[in-house]
């Protein structure tokens, strides 16, 4: 038979950023045209495992955001996204155009909970231990910045909630989108996920790159 497949994604709209579902829905109906008959589960993990469920066996295929751990996995990056401070509007940083990772270093950060992934973990840190609330979803660490002034992490182009700003963070290295998957899984249906979704991306980046180049040109000499 056609059979099934699990995919888990992470915090709702598999890390995917201000587009999450519109990304989704675009690979689902690429998906769903090349296997109309195959069962799609979908499996929504929090932040505390970036690898949704794969190194505990509860999915086949994963759409989530590195680095974390790979060992026995196999990871392909789809796209990288840059990663801005979310602050409350009324912080005193968030009136600054950019900033740097040593303008946080005596403010609370949020943390993910113990034995979460170390990898990942430093990589929301900004690469050091960190002091504060311990979260486990996005609406909890947006809720943590609103109430009580912590500092958090997220995409830059993530929409923000009333209240809240994203700026700039100068020195934080970009955050890779990535489809994930066990080097064990020789199932056929789970490479032609992956293969679905990064064909999508690639268009999806070109056409980023035509509409860049068109910017280039509108904005040259007597274009502005």
């Amino acid at each position: 038979g056609p059979g099934a497949i699990t995919v888990g994604v992470l915090g709702g709209d598999g890390g995917e950023g201000g587009d999450g579902g519109a990304g989704l829905s675009r690979l689902a109906a690429a998906f769903r045209r090349r296997h109309p008959g195959v069962e799609v589960r979908v499996r929504e993990a929090d932040l505390g495992d970036p690898t949704c469920g794969l190194h505990a066996g509860r999915v086949d295929v994963a759409l989530t955001r590195g680095p974390f751990q790979e060992t026995g996995l196999s990871v392909r990056t789809l796209r990288t996204d840059a990663v801005g401070v979310l602050l409350r509007a009324d912080d005193p940083l968030a009136r600054r155009a950019r900033l740097h990772l040593a303008d946080l270093a005596q403010r609370r950060w949020f943390r993910f909970p113990p034995g979460t992934d170390p990898l990942w973990q430093s990589y929301w840190g900004g690469g050091v231990p960190r002091e504060g609330p311990v979260v486990r979803a996005v609406v909890e660490c947006r809720q943590a910045v609103l109430w009580n002034g912590t500092v958090g992490m997220t995409l830059l182009d993530h929409p923000s909630s009333p209240g809240l700003v994203v700026i700039p963070l100068t020195d934080m290295p970009p955050s890779p989108l990535v489809a994930a998957w066990s080097k064990n899984n020789a199932d056929a249906v789970v490479r032609s996920f992956v293969r679905a979704a990064t064909g999508l991306h690639r268009e999806r980046g070109q056409g980023r790159e035509r509409v860049r180049e068109r910017g280039a040109v509108d904005a040259g000499p007597g274009g502005g």
